[in-house]
């Protein structure tokens, strides 16, 4: 009995071994980062194409103006701020547009 139980649980420690977490200091892909232009906006127009990414994989440029990621079921200020990029996202943290204010 006790030779099925010690084979048994080394079996179940290689399996556990074999599956591995992915590096938490990984570095970010290298996707251009979202600028905000000079003129008047947000440059909500310029950051189309991460539309679809998730949101962990993008970092946006804050010092160009500041940023708000916006959920779903987010609280949101009403201030309106016409510099101020807001990226909205999905209950699944994908990037589903982007709007200024």
């Amino acid at each position: 009995m006790y030779p099925v139980r010690f084979s048994a649980s080394i079996a179940v420690i290689a399996l556990i071994s074999a599956c591995q977490m992915a590096p938490t200091n990984a570095p970010a892909p290298a996707y251009p980062p979202a600028t905000h232009p000079t003129k008047a906006g947000c440059g909500a127009e310029d950051v189309t194409f991460m539309t679809g990414m998730r949101i962990g994989d993008v970092k946006f440029d804050t010092s160009a103006g500041p940023v708000r990621i916006v959920g779903p079921n987010s609280a949101i200020t009403k201030d309106h701020r016409p510099a101020r990029l807001n990226v909205l996202i999905d209950a699944s943290e994908r990037i589903t547009g982007f709007r200024c204010g």
